[in-house]
This record gives structure tokens, C-alpha cells and sequence, in this order.
């Protein structure tokens, strides 16, 4: 159980890293956009798209990566001086919705993949770039969500049973 943790913690521990990284490329992006539309006169039919896809990624690899550091948006205001041991039940209990939409998002984000794959999908803009790799962005994000969230909930429950000293 430990080890399986530890292994899902260092993957979304990376993909939080690149999704950190990417805020590089996106700033970037950004600023030359600007100043070829604003400076040149020339703007560019590629910029906003490829931003999209960028921050897609950066919202969907980061999602495991901010659960693992419990900084998604969270009503404490009753479980705030909680002893740890009932706010990992509370959390137990909890993380069922939790587990319900992830895995709601993971299928209908394969579909929607999938669809997108077949179709040869792309986005409705003069670049138009393939949309389906922002849309496989969905499940894979999901799927390491999904994977954080069993690893939360193996934490919470190493927690209850652990001996008290």
C-alpha cells in the first residue's frame, strides 16, 4: 500500500512539475501574440489556439498534483478542528462523490476522445489544429486524478488504524 502511495504521489508530483513548466510556453506564446498584434500589426492565426491547448494541459495534468497537496477548494468550516482520525472518515465518506465524478469525467472524456480521434476532429478556428489532443487531455487527466484520490484515500485509511502513540 505504501509503495503504491508513494509511486502515484511521484507521478502527479512530475505532472505537476510540467504543468508548472508550461506556464513558460503559455507566457510566451502570450507576449508574442501581443506584440505582433499590437506592435507589428500582424497578428497570428495560431497563437490563441495553441494557448488553449496549453493551458488545457496545464488544467488537466495538474488536478492529481493539486489534490496531492489538498489545494482544490474545500468547505472546512466544520471540520476545521476536527481530530485527524474523524476528518480522514469524513474523507473516506466524502471521497465516494469524489471517486463518482472522476470516474464520470474519465469515461465521457474517453468518448469524447475517442469521437474526436475517429472524426478527425479539429478546432473550428483558420489554423485548425487537431482537437483531439486537447480532448485526450480529459481522460488522461481524469485517470491520474482518479489515481490521487485512491492514493488519499489509502492515506486516510493507513491513518485510522494507525497505532496511536
Amino acid at each position: 500500500m505504501q509503495k503504491f502511495i508513494r509511486i502515484v504521489d511521484s507521478i502527479n508530483d512530475f505532472l505537476g512539475k510540467v504543468a508548472a513548466f508550461l506556464m513558460v510556453p503559455l507566457v510566451l506564446i502570450t507576449a508574442y501574440e501581443v506584440i505582433m498584434r499590437y506592435v507589428v500589426k500582424r497578428p497570428t492565426i495560431w497563437a490563441w489556439d495553441l494557448n488553449t491547448q496549453v493551458f488545457a494541459a496545464i488544467a488537466m495534468l495538474g488536478g492529481g498534483y493539486t489534490l496531492m497537496q489538498k489545494g482544490h477548494v474545500v468547505v472546512d468550516v466544520f471540520v476545521i478542528k476536527m481530530d485527524p482520525r474523524k476528518r480522514a472518515l469524513l474523507d473516506i465518506f466524502t471521497s465516494l462523490f469524489f471517486f463518482g465524478g472522476v470516474i464520470v469525467l474519465l469515461a465521457g472524456g474517453w468518448e469524447m476522445a475517442w469521437m474526436s480521434i475517429k472524426a478527425n476532429e479539429t478546432m473550428p478556428t483558420v489554423w485548425a489544429p487537431p482537437f483531439y489532443t486537447m480532448k485526450l487531455l480529459v481522460p488522461v487527466g481524469a485517470f491520474f486524478l482518479l489515481l490521487q484520490g485512491v492514493s488519499e484515500f489509502l492515506k486516510n485509511i493507513l491513518l485510522i488504524f494507525k497505532k496511536q502513540t
